[in-house]
């Protein structure tokens, strides 16, 4: 036993050795391309700190990632804590883990978990209630649940986990949390109205000069969308063979399900779900209806915050608080957050027109896409999107190529619009490593996850979505047709 844990001591010894090695040492080897002196320990301290989430931990690696960029001379620290802590999405997530805790204890998670249980049609068929439940991820954010309704996901998966035999770390929920999020943040990203189309229809436009059509945009990301979590579900079924069969219920356990009445303060929580959703999805959709702009104003951080409140307010019998707020907070997942809170100080400075490292990719891929057939351009734009934003922010990614690229491949004879849906869906896949962005850090930061499940269903969406992409590309041509 103890020659066990000196080994394991001694092993992480080592990985922090050679993350210090990699953070710091970086910065002392000569500049190269358009990288500045800083550039280079920004680098290094880039390197270093995925490098620290892979091999040893992702709370105090997170924390230490702080003080190293402000070694760097980026910028000071009160700079870099507020680019991570003060940031809007950040802010998000917190309030979504602690919203996500008060709808459990109000009881409205269980009481949802029962009532799926007691279906009869789900008995003996675990993968019928997993598709259940990623039909429900796509629904709820095609209704704008965004980050909300991952959190409700999570606790409602779980949750059944349990009452099924089912603990934390196993391959089954890990598959879960991952695939809940990579629906509820790919589904509402092919929606013409939603930001993700007019942020980056925007950087299409603005080098193509050709608007986003609508309804052929709504209808190709339709179809990607169904066949992503159809394959997703096939390769955890028979490829990763993931073991789904006690994922279900009996008649017996149906009926003695069935028998779960909600309390009030359950029914009035559900009420005010429905509500919730229904205010973040109205005003999108009817942006002239009267009250949008609050409920806009608002948005989730503030819709939110009024729900726990309501409940906070709301007494029981005793005289108690329906929800304790400070339980809501106290069980933040401060992995996660931390881990995000890093990833945007470490993302705008490696995007720093004064750091160099965003110039230098650009400047050293360009010229080999230049010189290729034009579907071969697509596809390999496409591949070399998929891999760098794993690495590099997608919005500033997507700034780049999506001006450049469609109109190269419009003027070589092909359809720019399939260029930037091919370009688009690479974007959106930014999850195999921790650093690949915000969502990714949510995945890789739950107290559940396994880090190498993480990586692994990273990698199974990136693919599923690259196979998905190329075969779409004879049907793209005539969706787009020009």
């Amino acid at each position: 036993m103890s020659t066990t844990i000196n080994k394991k001591k001694t092993n992480a010894y080592i990985h922090i050795a050679i993350m210090l090695l990699i953070t710091f040492g970086v910065g002392f080897l000569p500049p190269f391309g358009q990288i500045t002196g800083i550039g280079m320990k920004v680098l290094g301290c880039f390197l270093g700190i995925v490098y620290g989430w892979i091999f040893i931990d992702l709370l105090w690696v997170s924390f230490f990632g702080f003080a190293v960029l402000t070694m760097t001379g980026y910028a000071n620290a009160n700079t870099v804590l507020a680019s991570g802590f003060g940031n809007a999405t950040f802010l998000m997530v917190l309030l979504g883990a602690a919203f996500a805790e008060a709808l459990n204890q109000v009881g409205i998670t269980e009481g949802i978990a029962y009532w799926l249980l007691s279906k009869k049609i789900f008995v003996g068929k675990p993968w019928l209630l997993i598709v259940a439940l990623c039909s429900c991820a796509f629904l709820m954010s095609m209704a704008n649940g965004g980050i909300a309704a991952i959190f409700l996901l999570w606790t409602i998966a779980i949750k059944i986990g349990e009452l099924s035999g089912y603990k934390s770390g196993s391959r089954l929920l890990n598959m879960l949390i991952a695939f809940i999020v990579y629906i509820a943040m790919t589904a509402p990203n092919i929606v013409p109205f939603y930001g993700g189309v007019i942020l980056y229809g925007g950087f299409f436009t603005k080098g193509s000069g050709l608007p986003i059509p609508a309804g052929p945009m709504l209808g190709a990301g339709l179809i990607y969308v169904f066949l992503m979590i159809a394959l997703l579900l096939l390769v955890g079924k028979f490829v990763l063979k993931i073991d789904a069969s006690r994922y279900t219920t009996t008649e017996a356990l149906c009926e003695e399900y069935a028998q779960y009445k909600m309390n009030k303060y359950q029914k009035a929580g559900l009420i005010l779900i429905v509500f919730y959703f229904l205010v973040l999805m109205l005003p999108q959709i009817i942006p002239t209806l009267p009250g949008a702009a609050f409920c806009n104003n608002l948005g989730v951080i503030g819709w939110s915050i009024l729900y726990m409140t309501i409940f906070v307010m709301w007494k029981d019998e005793n005289g108690k608080a329906i929800i304790q707020l400070g339980d809501c907070f106290r069980k933040l997942p401060w992995e996660m957050l931390m881990l995000l809170a890093v990833t945007y100080p470490l993302a705008d400075a490696m995007e720093s027109a004064d750091i160099g490292i965003t110039a230098t990719i650009t400047s050293t891929l360009t010229p080999i896409l230049m010189n290729m057939d034009v579907t071969l351009l697509m596809i390999a734009a496409m591949l070399l999107l998929a891999i760098v934003t794993q690495f590099m922010h997608n919005v500033v990614m997507g700034a780049i190529f999506l001006p450049m690229i469609p109109p190269i491949v419009a003027q070589m004879g092909g359809n720019p619009y399939t260029c930037f849906f091919l370009m688009y869906l690479a974007l959106m896949c930014a999850y195999v490593t921790p650093a690949g962005s915000m969502m990714a850090g949510m995945v890789f930061g739950h107290e559940y996850m396994e880090r190498k499940d993480a990586y692994i269903f990273g990698i199974v969406f990136l693919v599923v979505t690259i196979i998905i992409a190329i075969c779409m590309i004879p049907l793209l041509n005539i969706v787009f047709a020009i």
